[in-house]
């Protein structure tokens, strides 16, 4: 574990040579001043030098004054100490440890560059810092943000919610569970991705399922359909099977048809030239009729006129014969017209019929309407019964991959440690734990159904007990716990005094703390002020408590200050790491 100590911080502006310095207790830090003197810019200065950008916005007045920022740290790491000066202007850091040679950063402005994610390698080794989060369907190391988020309560937001005081982790999935378990000391390694990508499977095959479902109940149409089949389906099944059958034989006849008029055709054909042959032959008389070509009479031996003779015998034969065909033919098509006839007619009469049936109010159209419908649900019912098998398979392979109820074991026995501490941190400042387990359990505290005082107080029995289960764990790194704003304006003298007290308490068994109250000592001596922070700090901290004013407790926006007197060789030296290569 390593274990980060502040000693000083420095923040000078070039352009005018306003300053701020201090330096740091081990124990306690209190920061006062009045409001908007720049308390805040005190702690978000400590963030921005170790290189987080998160409170970038909330410096830039400062940061357009040309100021660099130098925080010198100590650092107890494996039995080993050894100091830490970060270094920053703009977009550059520069981290010296001890004497060795400087590290340069430079263009860290953006979460995003190339130059930031080297130093947050860098880093994080040193710290020892490596949560690995979520992200979409991939497993990346953790945001610098959120090494610091269980040491840091901000003003803006961090006296309502929990964990959002630094960063922005909306886009990390299961944020929490990754979170919680990395800071109490839980492995819940396992092959993370893959069950990703299953649960994202199964999620979506469930929304297609309840798609399908929801389609079912909002079509009427689709019920009324299979009341229809119900009620007609007897009937109808009859017809359609007599359809078939006579619609087979009809089929056939018709196919018959259409051979027989083809052959009529052909026949039909065959005596058109048969008759144009024995024309042609008639004119072509041996002896008697001339040649069409030259003119000479045609041959005339007793062969040649026999041939002639047999030719236009046989020509005459064939044409009779085409001629008795076509007829017969011509009468099997009669028939197969009469029989194609028949069986269009009775189609027709019996669909007319059955048409006319009905079965309360049911009609053998709307049952043909209503079958696409039917089709329909015999589609949707089988595309559920795939998805439901394949969500079943997927269930036993999410079981396989196992680890999640060892995590859970685990889980609800830090849960059960953290309320017992939570329960008597929270007794301690006179407020009680809501009794609904949402509001007891670590990993499902999302918030408290409390208001104003109330929830300011449990919200501080919250952070300090969430803290020391951090410090208990030997593995994790940690830094000063900085609370920002640890009263509300509208907390009474009594329950500033509770505050305090559970402070002093705290301190006894917890790191290096950091912590900012507002003062108003007003323009003169006649003004009381809301409390005395040196009488705060004899009566209720150790004597080795550090006061850090802004601004003498009368000033606004005082956190720069041309009365601050600044070393001048800690500037020089300052500006020489910032020019290091």
């Amino acid at each position: 574990m390593s274990k980060i100590i502040l000693e000083s911080l420095l923040v000078f502006s070039l352009d005018s040579e306003n300053g701020f310095y201090t330096e740091f207790s081990e124990s306690v830090n209190i920061v006062h001043g009045r409001n908007t003197s720049g308390k805040s810019t005190l702690i978000q200065s400590i963030i921005y030098s170790l290189g987080i950008n998160d409170s970038k916005e909330n410096l830039k007045d400062i940061n357009e004054q040309n100021v660099f920022f130098r925080l010198d740290c100590k650092v107890l790491s494996k039995g080993e100490i050894y100091r830490l000066v970060f270094v920053r202007s703009g977009d550059t850091l520069v981290l010296q440890k001890e004497d060795e040679k400087p590290n340069r950063f430079d263009g860290i402005d953006s979460n995003n560059s190339y130059e930031y994610a080297r130093y947050k390698s860098f880093i994080s080794e040193i710290l020892g810092f490596d949560l690995i989060l979520q992200k979409r369907s991939e497993l990346v190391s953790a945001p610098l943000e959120a090494a610091v988020l269980p040491y840091y309560i901000s003003q803006s937001v961090g006296w309502v919610y929990i964990r959002e005081s630094i960063g922005d982790y909306r886009f990390y999935r299961n944020f929490k569970y990754d979170y919680l378990d990395y800071y109490c000391g839980i492995d819940n390694g396992r092959d993370r991705i893959r069950k990703y990508n299953l649960e994202e499977e199964r999620t979506a095959l469930r929304f297609e399922i309840k798609q399908i479902d929801d389609y079912e109940y909002r079509n009427e149409g689709l019920k009324v359909s299979k009341i229809l089949d119900d009620r007609f389906k007897g009937k109808a099944e009859i017809f359609l099977e007599e359809f078939q059958n006579v619609n087979s034989v009809l089929l056939i006849k018709e196919y018959e048809h259409t051979k027989l008029c083809n052959k009529i055709s052909m026949l039909k054909g065959r005596q058109k030239v048969l008759t144009q042959v024995i024309a042609n032959i008639k004119n072509q008389v041996p002896r008697v009729d001339q040649c069409p070509t030259c003119d000479q009479k045609l041959p005339g031996d007793l062969k040649e006129f026999y041939n002639y003779r047999q030719d236009v015998n046989d020509a005459q034969k064939e044409k009779d014969r085409i001629k008795n065909d076509i007829k017969a033919n011509v009468s099997k098509i009669n028939s197969v017209e009469s029989k194609i006839f028949e069986l269009n007619d009775k189609l027709s009469r019996d669909f007319r019929v059955l048409k006319k049936l009905s079965e309360g109010g049911i009609t053998f159209d709307s049952w043909l309407d209503h079958n696409a419908n039917l089709k329909i649900m015999e589609n949707l019912s089988s595309k559920r019964k795939i998805h439901e098998e394949k969500i079943n398979e997927i269930d036993r392979e999410i079981e396989d991959l196992g680890g999640d109820l060892d995590v859970e074991l685990l889980r609800k026995r830090k849960e059960r440690y953290f309320l017992s501490v939570f329960k008597k941190k929270a007794e301690a400042l006179g407020v009680e734990v809501p009794r609904e387990g949402k509001y007891q359990d670590l990993y499902s505290i999302n918030s408290f159904p409390y208001q104003g005082v109330e929830l300011h107080k449990l919200l501080i029995a919250y952070n300090f007990s969430f803290y020391e289960m951090v410090l208990q764990n030997p593995e994790i790194h940690s830094f000063p716990f900085l609370l920002d704003a640890i009263f509300k304006e509208d907390i009474e003298i009594e329950t500033r005094n509770e505050i305090f007290k559970f402070l002093s308490e705290e301190q006894k068994n917890s790191g290096q703390i950091i912590f900012s109250v507002a003062e108003y000592k007003g323009e003169s001596t006649s003004v009381d002020p809301m409390f005395d922070v040196n009488s705060v700090k004899d009566v209720y901290f150790p004597s080795d408590t550090k006061l850090i004013c802004i601004g003498d407790s009368k000033t606004k926006r005082a956190f720069l200050s041309n009365s601050c007197v600044i070393d001048a060789e800690l500037i020089t030296d300052t500006l020489n790491l910032l020019e290091v290569i």
